[in-house]
């Protein structure tokens, strides 16, 4: 078996297991190792996942490939589609984006993603990040245990050079698939691994084993700079995941950068360059405007409201949304995977107390309002502005929550349990109403 003692160990503990499952040599090894391991302990769920991602002619017959040497080794498989546009942006990066997105429909209860990364993925993708201008972070190189989201990932194979993995699939009468677009020089990891790379193996033939002790040293960096500002970040970053920059004004602009560099990293975003970095504090930190100024990162945006920083998600407005709920005692699924609202005759958790609607009064549940109502028990309407501000909701959540009507009369903001005095009143029957946001 390829795997070391400790790789053994690591794997047979993690009992439901998801490789990524390409075809070539490098995860053919890593499946065939994984079977071996399974007859070992029997208790291990062995799954497969192939994405086909539609760049090559033979693509279809790689997948037909990759069912049946599954089928052989009586390995459950899900191959899925997936199709890229080849005009605009990064393909590359457009792959792994779509790849993580098939990863989270399709992963169960407990179980991790097992890749195939070597050890000249490593060596290769630290060359890559040098390329980019690069931190320690970048330096570091790829982790053997990393979490995206929620997904675990973990690449047994790491510490193991592709020369290796060739002379044991030689050994093992292996069988594999060769992607003749490997030879395609237009993609920067090709390009450094075809034509670059043996160049400077000639030249200087200690050069690989140099870039992993730089990276290993990187690594450690790294990790005396977490351990060095973690008091710092526990009081800067607040319960939801925001950081309070103020204090950050009276830093030098190097531990300034650094702390954003790694709160941004704490909310599992892609880590910024320092133009970005840059940009950020003078466009966002130090803008008059709470609204207007954002730095987009991958699938990320970094927004500023009142005196923190908030790394959120790309996100699709419901701004003048309207929906009718026709039946109150039928849960109403929100768009946008927000949940679902519920009426209920019983106090329950997290639920407002609210008066059932009357016959004539039709229910909307409407995105987005303007104007003035009444808010808690004040007597004195304000402009639904003032109100988001007086809540300290954030300008991106607000066109995003549910505002409950009976006709044209709000009722309540189901957030924050924002009810207008319209919306009260003394009848002896209540109901109760509730956001169920973990519904999807």
């Amino acid at each position: 078996m390829i795997f070391t003692k400790k790789i053994q160990f690591i794997l047979h503990k993690l009992q439901k297991i998801l490789v990524a499952y390409s075809g070539g040599l490098d995860s053919t090894v890593l499946l065939f190792n994984l079977v071996k391991l399974r007859k070992k302990y029997p208790y291990i769920k062995l799954r497969a996942i192939h994405i086909n991602h539609n760049l090559n002619f033979y693509s279809k017959e790689w997948s037909k490939i990759c069912f049946l040497k599954c089928q052989k080794w009586n390995i459950p498989i899900i191959c899925k589609n997936i199709i890229l546009n080849h005009k605009k942006g990064n393909i590359e990066e457009k792959a792994r984006i779509e790849r993580y997105k098939i990863f989270n429909n399709i992963i169960e209860n407990n179980e991790i993603i097992v890749t195939a990364h070597h050890l000249d993925d490593q060596y290769e993708t630290i060359l890559l990040f040098l390329k980019r201008g690069s931190g320690p972070k970048g330096l570091s190189g790829i982790s053997q245990t990393h979490i995206i989201n929620k997904l675990r990932l973990f690449r047994p194979l790491l510490n193991i050079s592709r020369k290796e993995l060739l002379n044991y699939a030689m050994k093992n009468n292996l069988d594999w698939i060769e992607d003749q677009s490997n030879l395609n020089n237009k993609y920067d990891r090709n390009f450094l691994r075809n034509i670059i790379l043996p160049h400077l193996h000639y030249r200087w033939p200690f050069f690989k084993k140099s870039v992993l002790k730089t990276s290993s040293i990187c690594r450690e960096q790294e990790e005396l700079i977490t351990d060095l500002l973690s008091s710092v970040m526990k009081k800067l970053i607040q319960y939801n995941n925001s950081l309070f920059f103020i204090p950050l004004h009276k830093y030098s602009i190097i531990k300034r950068n650094t702390i954003i560099r790694k709160w941004i990293e704490y909310n599992k975003c892609q880590m910024p360059s320092r133009k970005v970095l840059s940009i950020i504090w003078e466009e966002v930190v130090c803008s008059k405007s709470n609204f207007k100024s954002y730095v987009k990162i991958s699938n990320y945006q970094i927004r500023k409201y009142n005196s923190c920083l908030y790394c959120i998600k790309n996100f699709f407005t419901l701004k003048n949304n309207i929906y009718k709920w026709i039946n109150v005692l039928i849960p109403f699924i929100l768009p946008n995977n927000l949940g679902k609202l519920i009426f209920l005759s019983k106090y329950k958790k997290n639920t407002l107390q609210i008066r059932k609607p009357k016959k004539k009064e039709i229910v909307f549940i409407k995105f987005y309002i303007t104007g003035e109502y009444y808010f808690l028990n004040l007597k004195k309407k304000n402009k639904i502005h003032n109100i988001w501000n007086k809540l300290n909701i954030p300008i991106w959540e607000r066109n995003n929550i549910p505002l409950l009507f009976y006709n044209n009369i709000f009722i309540a903001e189901l957030q924050n349990n924002l009810v207008t005095i319209e919306g009260i009143n003394n009848e002896k029957e209540e109901n109760f109403i509730f956001w169920d946001k973990n519904f999807n």
